[in-house]
């Protein structure tokens, strides 16, 4: 079955354009994770699992935490066969994130990379709750998404990004250009009920890093 997916296609077309560029992302989302020691750790909308891959196997083989657990959530049964080929050993869980199939207080971060942008204010709304809920005491919320420009240089970033969301077209750039309108990241972390704890913003494409606790 993992060998199965290695080679689907989405999946590999989407990390030969995007795993280059995305890298220093995901090693500041790691990072966070590992100050705080935020285990165990759900990764939504994981999409190809790269956020993922290889980031528990070097922990588990240097001996430091042989119980870490991490798992990856997408609603795609392609990129979750993908993901898990890709990354062996590692679990990857095929589901809604408006409807997490974990219990309460299950995980001590919860991390989320351009998976709220492109969503309905609804399901937004949803994977908050949801992340709350999965969320243990103390547990933190991650996130990587767009903001309204700030700066000249994200607001030459905000115009490349707005051309390539243009190009997905449809419901993704209307939902886009929703949560744009809303205030990005920082406003909906706040309306959802999210205190930021820490933030490093990117002028170069407008985006946001932040680490949040529920209120």
């Amino acid at each position: 079955m993992r060998r199965k997916g290695f080679w689907y296609v989405p999946g590999r077309l989407y990390d030969l354009a995007f795993a280059g560029i995305s890298k220093g992302l995901r090693r500041r989302v790691a990072a966070a994770v590992e100050r705080e020691w935020l285990y165990p750790w759900l990764d939504v909308c994981c999409g190809t699992g790269s956020q993922l891959r290889g980031h528990v196997p070097a922990s588990r083989e240097a001996g430091r935490v042989p119980d870490l657990v991490v798992c990856g959530l997408d609603k795609s049964a392609g990129l979750v066969r993908y993901a898990a080929a890709r990354a062996p050993g590692l679990p990857f869980v095929c589901g809604d994130a408006g409807r997490l199939p974990f219990k309460d207080g299950a995980f001590r971060a919860v991390s989320v990379s351009f998976g709220l942008h492109d969503k309905s204010p609804d399901l937004r709304r949803a994977m908050m709750a949801e992340a709350r809920r999965v969320l243990a005491p103390g547990g933190r919320f991650i996130a990587v998404d767009f903001e309204n420009p700030w700066s000249f240089k994200s607001k030459v970033g905000a115009l490349a990004v707005r051309a390539v969301e243009r190009l997905a077209g449809g419901e993704h750039y209307r939902n886009g250009r929703d949560f744009l309108k809303r205030g990005g990241l920082r406003a909906f972390l706040r309306e959802s009920g999210f205190v930021e704890t820490a933030r490093h913003d990117i002028e170069i494409s407008s985006i946001s890093i932040v680490v949040a606790s529920p209120r």
